[in-house]
């Protein structure tokens, strides 16, 4: 089967998002950003935050999973045309995923996406042979779903939105942030660790509530794999600039907008809905811009090779960046300096689409992506090129 380059190239893309937005789980931790004054931060580099969270954060992990999505139905046309295993094949892949997710978690970055796409990856197998229009129901069927938690659990509602307000600190909070900044920038894995376990003054969540946000956001990111499916089932990347693309070109500066006043203005309900479709859909619009100018601007094409060691790419982003902001490296969380953060991150993704185009000179895949292939297929092949040319 024919590979889509333009694929490669906008998962690429999404890495780079990816790895800008994950700068401030890396610097400020899970509730750093939010609180910029608490670390001395200037108005400039306020500027840039401020920046990440509404251009960047939250837009590109969709395009990630509707990606992802898109994959595993390509994957299953691949699999079912050459007579093998489909559900068994792919249910491997979410297996491997979800033990990398796991560890990627634990020892590096408290952030992982993986685990969680494995854990779905294991609910929409059994949806790969779904019509297009029954992939439609199911994705929007999901949306009352999460919406009937809430409303069965009015307390959780309630805790959520006092777990992640934006107000002024508390004095428990600044002690929290103060100690967070300490244990991350100087302490040891293990002390990194025992910080996670301790009473958490931003989380209103009681113990039972708290069980209930990893059934969220596995229904939140269902339908994003559910729409990646259907846009392989309809052949979105291969049927031109249609009326769809176009018009959510055309929307991007509505959803920007939508999503800047969310930032500027957290607190307000109506603003903060908006917004958070606007996040979400803003994805699409991404999807749709990059689609529109990939055949005009040759160097999205420099994207390709990272999207295709997405995988090796995304850990190794975790692996470069423990380093610089935790204590056995550079020591830089909780730094005052986002600017910096920036640029160190721009020239390191620089240096991956350098590295993954050098790579493919003589490889045909990356070493994680070959350790998922030998699970996910249950078969050893040679990694390394017998010829100079692309497999």
């Amino acid at each position: 089967m024919k590979r889509l380059t333009v694929v490669d190239s906008l998962r690429g893309f999404s890495l780079m998002g990816i790895l800008f937005a994950n700068l401030l789980l890396f610097q400020f931790g899970h509730y750093g950003a939010n609180y910029p004054e608490f670390y001395g931060v200037d108005a400039v580099n306020k500027l840039l935050i401020y920046w990440v969270k509404i251009f960047i954060e939250g837009s590109f992990m969709p395009i990630f999973a509707v990606l992802f999505g898109f994959g595993l139905m390509k994957m299953s046309e691949s699999l079912e045309k050459k007579g093998r295993p489909v559900k068994r094949a792919i249910i491997r892949r979410g297996l491997i995923l979800f033990i990398m997710g796991l560890l990627h978690s634990a020892y590096l970055f408290s952030g992982d996406i993986l685990y969680l796409y494995g854990t779905i990856t294991f609910i929409v197998v059994w949806m790969l042979k779904f019509k297009v229009r029954s992939l439609m129901i199911v994705a929007a069927l999901v949306i009352p779903l999460i919406v009937g938690i809430f409303l069965v659990n009015p307390d959780f509602m309630i805790a959520a939105e006092q777990s992640f307000a934006t107000g002024g600190l508390t004095a428990e909070q600044s002690e929290y942030l103060a100690a967070e900044k300490s244990v991350f920038s100087t302490g040891t894995l293990q002390e990194r660790n025992d910080f996670f376990m301790e009473e958490d003054p931003f989380m209103a969540f009681t113990d039972e509530e708290f069980l209930l946000l990893v059934p969220i956001a596995i229904l939140f990111n269902i339908p994003l794999f559910l729409i990646g499916m259907i846009l392989a089932k309809n052949r979105f990347f291969e049927t031109g600039l249609t009326s769809v693309k176009k018009n959510f070109i055309y929307l991007t500066p509505i959803f920007i907008l939508f999503k800047a006043c969310m930032v500027i203005w957290p607190d307000n309900d109506i603003l903060g809905t908006l917004g958070i479709f606007s996040m979400y859909l803003l994805s699409f619009s991404y999807i749709s811009l990059f689609y529109a100018l990939y055949q005009r601007w040759q160097a999205l094409k420099l994207f390709e090779a990272i999207g295709r060691l997405s995988l090796t790419n995304y850990i190794a982003q975790s692996v470069f960046h423990s380093f610089i902001y935790y204590g056995y490296g550079m020591q830089r969380f909780g730094d005052d300096n986002f600017l910096l953060s920036l640029l160190i991150a721009t020239l390191f993704f620089i240096l991956q689409v350098a590295l993954s185009n050098f790579y493919f000179k003589y490889f045909k895949q990356g070493p994680l992506e070959y350790i998922a292939r030998v699970v996910t297929y249950w078969s050893f092949s040679p990694n390394k090129k017998t010829d100079n040319k692309l497999v």
